[in-house]
């Protein structure tokens, strides 16, 4: 069983929580890891043939990781394609959502559209939050003022990358007091205000409808 970590480059301040996630995840299971792969590149600009992942699955090696975006955000083919290509010759671990997909429950729509739509909730996120910081710069830039974070812009939360875990949570019907528990065992600590300030700068706190629909509209 290999732990798989992927972390683009300005964020990998994220690999030790998706290090601690795997390690506590593969502890209640009781599952070795025989080894550990790390990488610092984007999904959205590399394919997956690009990237260390590929050659795992070729090795036909059972993997964990802490979730599905770490497999890809944007590519629904692709995705799909690493999901199954997994199930079929051993198992995929999803720490978060503590999730096993293996050749028994591949073909289970349920579970399979529960994850991907994880990884594009995840990636509308952080493609809105692209789209705010490029409009914000566009528009000092043409008002002759100063680009640099200003004060009370939003700014990226190591929350940032547990999203899909986040909305997953939220989806069902889970509080947010036990969302933060979670999140404590996962080895991401974060107080109870500062967590609900993430989700109001983020449009999460009252609006998970919106917000899923948008997904679907975008």
């Amino acid at each position: 069983m290999i732990g798989y970590i992927r972390v683009s480059d300005s964020q990998r301040a994220d690999g030790e929580s998706q290090r601690e996630a795997i390690k506590a995840y593969a502890a209640k299971r009781g599952i070795q890891i025989s080894d550990w792969i790390e990488e610092h590149v984007s999904a959205t600009k590399t394919e997956l043939r690009e990237r260390k992942l590929s050659s795992l699955i070729t090795s036909q090696q059972s993997i964990i990781v802490s979730d599905i975006t770490r497999l890809g955000r944007h590519k629904v083919m692709e995705l799909v394609g690493a999901i199954g290509q997994i199930a079929s010759y051993g198992e995929l671990h999803l720490a978060y959502s503590d999730t096993i997909i293996n050749s028994e429950n591949v073909d289970n729509a349920e579970i399979i559209f529960t994850v991907i739509g994880q990884s594009f909730a995840s990636a509308v996120e952080a493609q809105k939050r692209s789209e705010r910081a490029k409009a914000g710069h566009a528009k000092r830039k043409a008002k002759g003022l100063p680009s640099g974070r200003q004060k009370g812009q939003k700014v990226k939360s190591k929350l940032d990358e547990h999203t899909a875990f986040i909305l997953n949570m939220l989806d069902s019907d889970k509080s947010k007091a036990e969302i933060l528990r979670k999140l404590s065992d996962k080895g991401v600590q974060v107080s109870r205000s500062r967590f609900y300030s993430w989700l109001e700068d983020r449009g999460l706190h009252n609006k998970k409808a919106e917000f899923q629909a948008d997904m679907f509209t975008e």
